[in-house]
């Protein structure tokens, strides 16, 4: 863990919380949540405020997320809107803070320069006991507080301002009047500065959860819900609803044929593949794991590429019983020798380890994710697009294979992340 730490591949791209006045806004709004106040004086927040030296000195990592559903935050500064989400329960999480910071973009920015802003994600489900408690998540709610009731005063005033202009004797009503002077002494003139956030309130689209070991839940035209995930209870026992159906992850045919028919996976793209230069990622990736494996003292950072060669050539028996090793050593040679390709003579299995989410299609962030589940070798695809996966797989590395996947990270994603999203997704 502390590699991955101090290599910024874990809770990296947080902003750091150290002036005594922000501190103090953050221990009113863990007071708030009935947490006892944090000792720590300087310490890093995401987007939602969650900071992992907090959860360390409250000795609880789910502060913010306590049931897993409704999910609190902190917000200190509009800065935040441009962080990550570095725990999350719901995939939807992050786009959430980043639609509710960019509706409400003004707002935020005024009731920050002298205030905190906290509150829930509040949605349908306060826990989740079920698949049902899952699916009835259509929509949620942003509940909002402020500790200086600036926000509460600010709608009061908002309020005020509305009956003075829609009662003809408002004007001599003195006790409305003092009233408004009074709150806008602390607000200022809510008509132009924009201090209530307007928009609260977001649809839940399709989405991935971390309860009941990782479900992805798609939603599509025509009201039907497709799970798909390891559940070990049928979908039909476990929902009580008619129109959602079940799929499980190691059925690789109807995964295929169910993102296939929704139009969320791309069909075979020849050059992507070419210019992505995924194939020859994956490919290089599988070999060295395999490597070390056999050669766990081998450096797979510095060995050189003839001697990755002549080691696939000692062991390429075995490694051809790798079946992502020989199709994708296979597909490689057909496209680089302009070869025919039929993709109808893929497995399904082998269709969902070199094909991407429909560009352009609103799951495709999700779909991206989800098509990592079928490439567990490739470390630095799940990184980008399924970090929790990618820790997960890191625990089981050994030293060397730590060592290469923090190197190719490093080396090529951090080097210029736009462009590998753009070559890797769109």
């Amino acid at each position: 863990m502390e590699r991955l730490i101090d290599n910024a591949l874990i809770y990296g791209g947080l902003i750091r919380i150290h002036q005594p006045h922000l501190i103090e806004r953050y221990n009113q709004a863990l007071t708030a949540f009935g947490l006892r106040e944090t000792e720590c004086k300087d310490f890093a927040i995401d987007a939602t405020g969650f900071s992992p030296e907090v959860a360390e000195d409250l000795d609880d990592e789910h502060y913010l997320d306590p049931l897993g559903v409704n999910r609190r935050f902190i917000i200190l500064s509009p800065a935040q809107a441009d962080l990550p989400v570095i725990y999350v329960n719901f995939s939807s999480t992050i786009d959430l803070m980043r639609a509710f910071f960019k509706a409400n973009a003004e707002a935020v920015k005024v009731l920050t320069l002298k205030d905190v802003l906290y509150g829930e994600i509040e949605n349908s489900t306060y826990k989740v006991d079920d698949i049902d408690d899952v699916l009835s998540i259509k929509r949620v709610r942003f509940s909002l507080r402020t500790h200086n009731q600036l926000l509460e005063k600010s709608k009061r005033l908002t309020e005020m301002v509305e009956r003075f202009h829609a009662e003809d004797n408002a004007w001599k009503d003195n006790k409305l009047l003092h009233g408004i002077l009074e709150l806008a002494r602390d607000c200022g003139d809510t008509r132009y500065n924009a201090i209530v956030p307007q928009h609260t309130e977001f649809e839940i689209k399709s989405f991935w959860t971390r309860h009941f070991g990782g479900v992805y839940v798609f939603h599509d035209d025509g009201g039907e819900t497709v799970v798909i995930g390891n559940m070990t209870t049928p979908m039909p026992l476990a929902s009580k609803r008619t129109s959602e159906r079940y799929i499980h992850m190691s059925d690789h045919q109807a995964v295929f044929e169910y993102l296939t028919a929704t139009g969320r996976l791309e069909p075979l793209n020849l050059d992507w593949l070419e210019h992505s230069e995924i194939l020859d990622l994956r490919l290089e990736i599988c070999t060295r794991m395999a490597l070390s494996k056999e050669r766990p003292e081998a450096d797979l950072v510095w060995i050189g590429e003839v001697a990755t060669k002549n080691w696939v050539h000692r062991n390429l028996d075995q490694l051809e019983r790798d079946e992502a090793f020989s199709f994708l050593s296979e597909l490689c040679r057909a496209i680089r020798n302009g070869l025919i390709v039929n993709p109808d003579e893929f497995t399904a299995t082998q269709a969902l380890m070199v094909q991407r989410a429909m560009p352009g299609h609103p799951d495709s962030p999700l779909v991206n994710r989800f098509l990592t589940e079928f490439v567990p070798f490739d470390f630095l695809t799940r990184f980008i697009v399924n970090k929790l996966a990618f820790y997960v797989d890191y625990e089981g590395f050994n030293t060397a294979q730590r060592d290469y996947a923090v190197h190719v990270i490093k080396t090529r994603y951090f080097a210029d992340k736009p462009a590998i999203w753009q070559k890797l997704f769109d």
